[in-house]
């Protein structure tokens, strides 16, 4: 049994754990953050920084990074429960902190060497900060929330545009305050300050090039945009040499681009379909994936997500407030919309799940007081009708 746990935590499970592994190799012996010679701006920094800094304190292998990421995972759930009493109160907390705790996908995604766990501490976070600064719309909130958002973006950078629309739907949700308008410029200059250093290495790195997020955002946009794509990942069948020899990193994201751009235009119903596909593989209740389509992982995974979304659902109806919709709706509804562009995936939705559990507490214990409401009704009303006769 010892032996078998050790070998399953010394063998990453996807390709991107080890393109994470390689870029914290790469700058635990002082190389810079490259995931190989041909990739310096492949992958986002926040979560090879912190693998490499569990492997410098804890010493080299998965497991260092497995535990790290299961300690992320169970901080997480205080966050969520940070979350859920700023917006609705202790008992709605207590219950979102609880789904978290029990929620399978989240539970399994924290050892996976995936970074998702941490982006999930970022994202909740901030969040945490704009609750906090939607109350006191001050700067001592709105800064440490562009921060966390920053921090976010610099885990995964498809995160980039939340920022900038969360604050200014908040100081248009807080009718054009001046403290809302100062509260969402401290946001926007934390967010900045936190980007700029990554914005300026890559700068260095690409020789001149103005590169917020990654260079593989142009492999990216082709993976979900080509005359194959089927609206899933394909990175694996696609011929990433092709046409590409002798030039730059940035000049290979470039053409990329251009080429899913051109697909696009060439083929806008292709590309609608894509979309709704897209949008079926983000939000499917069973695994994507064929080889998980037994009815165990079925029901493991399928069961809590319908449960939570239900609940979520019922929350969203008994709290109809622009707080709620500006803090765990438009993150949700952003990162969709962005993976009807990109490839569609359940992993892609999962990490958005903390916001949405946040909501089914909530709608846990509305429905829950609707019904004891109504049990008691209906015990007192006979106790009623007899004292009045």
């Amino acid at each position: 049994m010892g032996r078998s746990l050790t070998c399953w935590a010394e063998q990453p499970f996807f390709p991107d754990s080890l393109e994470y592994l390689s870029a914290a190799h790469s700058l635990r012996h002082g190389e810079g953050l490259a995931v190989d010679c041909a990739s310096r701006i492949g992958r986002m920094p926040a979560y090879p920084l912190w693998i490499a800094g569990l492997q410098a304190a804890f010493g080299g292998g998965l497991l260092p990074v497995r535990v790290g990421d299961a300690l992320l995972g169970t901080a997480l759930i205080a966050l969520v429960y940070l979350l859920g009493r700023e917006l609705y109160g202790h008992r709605e907390a207590v219950v979102a902190a609880g789904l978290t705790a029990a929620y399978p996908f989240l539970v399994v995604q924290a050892v996976l060497v995936l970074s998702e766990t941490l982006f999930m501490a970022f994202m909740v976070a901030g969040a945490l900060f704009v609750g906090k600064a939607w109350r006191q719309p001050r700067a001592a909130w709105g800064a440490p929330a562009g921060l966390m958002f920053g921090l976010a973006t610099l885990t995964r950078g498809s995160y980039l545009a939340v920022a900038p629309l969360t604050a200014i739907g908040f100081a248009v949700g807080r009718r054009g305050e001046r403290r809302a308008w100062a509260c969402a410029a401290s946001m926007l200059g934390a967010f900045a300050a936190t980007l700029a250093p990554w914005v300026a290495r890559n700068w260095a790195a690409s020789d001149g090039h103005l590169v917020v997020t990654t260079l593989r955002v142009g492999p990216s946009l082709y993976e979900g945009l080509n005359e194959d794509a089927d609206g899933g990942p394909m990175m694996d069948r696609i011929n990433w040499d092709e046409g590409t020899a002798g030039m730059s990193e940035y000049e290979r994201s470039r053409h990329w681009r251009d080429l899913a751009l051109r697909y696009a235009s060439e083929h806008p119903g292709r590309v609608l379909w894509l979309a709704v596909r897209k949008l079926g593989r983000f939000w499917n209740v069973v695994p994507n994936l064929g080889q998980l389509r037994g009815a165990a992982p079925c029901v493991v995974f399928g069961a809590p997500y319908l449960f939570v979304m239900i609940l979520a659902g019922v929350g969203l109806l008994v709290s109809r407030r622009n707080d709620v919709a500006l803090i765990l709706l438009l993150p949700v509804v952003y990162y969709c919309l962005v993976h009807t562009v990109f490839v569609g995936s359940i992993r892609y939705r999962e990490a958005l799940m903390p916001l949405l559990i946040v909501v089914a507490g909530h709608g846990l214990v509305a429905a829950w007081t609707h019904l004891k409401s109504r049990g008691n009704k209906g015990t007192t009303d006979p106790a009623s009708a007899s004292s009045a006769v």
